[in-house]
């Protein structure tokens, strides 16, 4: 039942927040407002090129032996970067954040090193 695992690491998502927000004011200290274009350009070939990328990575992440973390966040992040308005852009940049919490939110539920998880 995916509800109740959602709800079982509700602490561990907090607390991810938090740290993001934290790494947010750190950087708002250091860096002031930041403001910078959304494309390196706007030729039609870049949307094409970034399109094509998040396809080649929604194929790897279709297959469960090659699906990883960073297939799926390059998938969101490319797919992002791709969409030529900003109302999908922004919604692709919500969907890379919420893959990056999950992988974040992965690595500090997995069981303590050797614990048979691959990658801990």
């Amino acid at each position: 039942m995916p509800g109740v695992d959602f709800l079982a690491n509700a602490r561990v998502r907090a607390f991810i927040t938090r740290e993001v927000l934290a790494e947010r004011m750190r950087q708002h200290d250091k860096l002031g407002q930041q403001r910078f274009r959304d494309h390196g350009t706007y030729d039609r070939a870049e949307f094409e090129f970034l399109a094509m990328l998040a396809h080649a990575e929604r194929q790897i992440s279709a297959d469960p032996e090659t699906k990883t973390w960073q297939s799926l966040l390059l998938e969101q992040v490319y797919g992002a970067m791709a969409a030529d308005e900003l109302p999908a852009m922004r919604q692709g940049l919500v969907q890379a954040a919420a893959v990056l919490m999950a992988w974040i939110e992965d690595i500090d539920t997995r069981p303590a090193p050797g614990g048979g998880v691959d990658g801990s």
